[in-house]
């Protein structure tokens, strides 16, 4: 119906945000990501539009027209500097010696990428909210992409991983499992809850032991 309707509509609008070359035009760029930012930490997307948005930055309309023809756009850009921050995040060094088993490495990243959802409530909403803008979601996709060949080589610079067939997909298909069950822990509490983070870490092990072996030898520390 007219949910549909205003879906497609938003979908056919233009929602690359013009990345900035010079420097002032990028400090420009980021202050109106932060304001777009605060203004979403009490409203949803729906309620947010580009004039707020200039207002909160205190610049001219014209200005944040510039740089994102849509507020989309400018959600659209908010999203992925979060994605960025949140990989940041999840790929930083780990104890070694807590990370005996391949499972002990998919409970760390798990919790690390919930700690961040939950540290950042404007994510979440971005997200897993009731509001999710088509071409989010289609970022959050790609970014899937590489964060699956990322996990890949990150395990097997730790343990000595098998040749998977197709583990792109694999990773992609387990991020979804965790999406499906954060986007509901989220409906239900507006959080990730304790009781959600346990079922996405059980969920996830379950569904990776489908195409790893339940042991994988650790690789030997490099060096001296």
């Amino acid at each position: 119906g007219m949910r549909r309707a205003a879906a497609a509509r938003v979908a056919t609008v233009v929602t690359e945000p013009r990345r900035p070359s010079q420097q002032r035009s990028r400090l420009r760029f980021e202050m109106l990501l932060d304001a777009a930012d605060a203004l979403l930490g009490g409203r949803e997307t729906t309620d947010v539009g580009l004039y707020d948005i200039a207002g909160a930055a205190k610049v001219p309309p014209a200005s944040v027209y510039h740089l994102f023809p849509t507020k989309e756009a400018a959600f659209v850009a908010l999203a992925e500097r979060y994605l960025i921050g949140l990989s940041n995040y999840i790929v930083r060094p780990a104890h070694r010696g807590k990370l005996r088993r391949w499972q002990d490495f998919v409970a760390l990243e798990i919790h690390r990428a919930i700690e961040y959802y939950n540290d950042h409530k404007v994510m979440s909403k971005l997200f897993f909210g009731a509001n999710v803008i088509p071409d989010v979601r289609i970022l959050d996709v790609k970014n899937v992409a590489a964060a699956s060949a990322s996990t890949y080589g990150r395990m097997n610079r730790l343990f000595e991983m098998p040749y998977l067939y197709d583990a792109d997909t694999k990773f992609a298909a387990l991020i979804g499992i965790y999406d499906g069950i954060w986007m509901t822990s989220y409906a239900r509490h507006g959080r990730i809850t304790a009781d959600f983070a346990r079922e996405s870490e059980l969920a996830g092990i379950a569904y990776c032991e489908t195409f790893l072996p339940a042991v994988i030898p650790l690789r030997a520390p490099a060096g001296p």
